[in-house]
């Protein structure tokens, strides 16, 4: 069983809706750079924790994969006693900010983002006074015997 653990020490950010542009008469479709900068970090941090983990080539087989997203504390909600971890229940959604994490890692981590076949994630608020993170968790899983 491989197992790799990636920290990202930042605040997450969500894949983008697709922009468009048309040139000599084309459509054509780009990601945002917001996107497209969240991913080249992701990447270079996963290749990052390939190389501290000794992990040359992307990991084979079925893969689990679980992500915690942590979100900074809004400034407003800052009190005197410090406010515990809550869950995040606001945009943006799960789904995208997952998108955009697996999209970063794909090549580097796993060959293609369909050999993921089991993700757990959550979204939180940190503590006050703790700094926004991405922890994902990447193992290989035992093969299904009918």
């Amino acid at each position: 069983m491989v197992k790799l653990i990636i920290s990202i020490p930042a605040e997450p950010v969500a894949q983008g809706r697709p922009r468009l542009s048309s040139r000599g008469g084309f459509a054509r479709a780009y990601d945002p750079p917001k996107s497209r900068s969240w991913k080249a970090f992701v990447a270079d941090y996963a290749e990052t924790a390939m190389k501290k983990a000794g992990i040359e080539a992307p990991i084979d087989g079925p893969l689990l994969v679980k992500v915690r997203f942590a979100f900074p504390l809004p400034k407003s909600q800052y009190r005197k006693k410090a406010k515990p971890a809550s869950w995040h229940m606001k945009r943006p959604d799960l789904d995208n900010l997952y998108k955009g994490l697996i999209d970063g890692m794909e090549g580097i981590v796993y060959h293609r983002d369909a050999e993921i076949v089991k993700v757990v994630m959550d979204k939180i608020i940190v503590e006050q006074g703790k700094a926004p993170y991405v922890n994902v968790s990447i193992e290989t899983i035992e093969a299904l015997n009918p």
